[in-house]
């Protein structure tokens, strides 16, 4: 069965791989490319705890283990990179799953609230990791977000709107990313409240029908 979930999943292992081909175009010791893996990690564990669940619901685990829970388990090690293109196959084991773009079509229509916040979630954390990676790469050199350390913390700091100052971008490129960062933050706090709103107004619905 097709489920926003595996849809997500699919999505971000095609962006790992994305995120993967670019470090080879960058310096073994650039601080971009220290940061591109820091991001890898972040996704290895998202992997990681997709696995776990895969084997949780399956009723024949070993089944599901020796057949492809197995790459699905290799290509969530960070540490392991040799074996961080295996997420090739787990991609296009999940889009097996996808029939036909008439069966996609069908699915966000019936489940319009599940993949809005779907994909928000998917476009918010590849606009982060877009985000700070472009920002050090290009302020680096210029500005004063000189690390991954800080890229990071300047994408935290300025997707949640807080906006510390002590790091922030200086040429222009650097300030319309921030912008777009700063945009994004508001669209993923304003889908949250929506949802837990929505959430709310479910439970109370169910309590007074009872």
């Amino acid at each position: 069965m097709l489920t926003v979930t595996k849809l997500i999943v699919a999505l971000l292992s095609i962006f790992s791989i994305v995120l993967l081909s670019a470090t080879f175009f960058l310096p073994e010791d650039s601080e971009v490319n220290k940061l591109i893996h820091y991001y890898d990690f972040g996704l290895c564990a998202v992997f990681l705890y997709d696995f776990f669940q895969q084997l949780r619901k399956r009723k024949k685990k070993w089944k599901y283990f020796f057949t492809y829970g197995w790459l699905d388990l290799l290509s969530s090690i960070p540490v392991i990179s040799e074996f961080r293109y295996v997420r090739l196959l787990r991609i296009f084991r999940i889009l097996r799953i996808i029939k036909s773009f008439r069966m996609l079509y069908r699915f966000i229509i019936t489940h319009k609230t599940a993949s809005m916040y779907g994909f928000i979630v998917f476009a918010a954390s590849v606009i982060l990791v877009i985000s700070s990676t472009l920002v050090l790469y290009f302020e680096q050199d210029v500005g004063n977000i000189k690390t991954a350390e800080d890229a990071m913390w300047w994408s935290y700091v300025t997707i949640t709107t807080v906006g510390y100052g002590d790091y922030y971008p200086v040429t222009n490129i650097g300030k319309v990313i921030a912008s777009i960062l700063i945009l994004n933050g508001i669209a993923i706090f304003g889908a949250i409240v929506s949802y837990i709103t929505g959430k709310v107004n479910t439970i109370k619905e169910k309590s007074d029908f009872s």
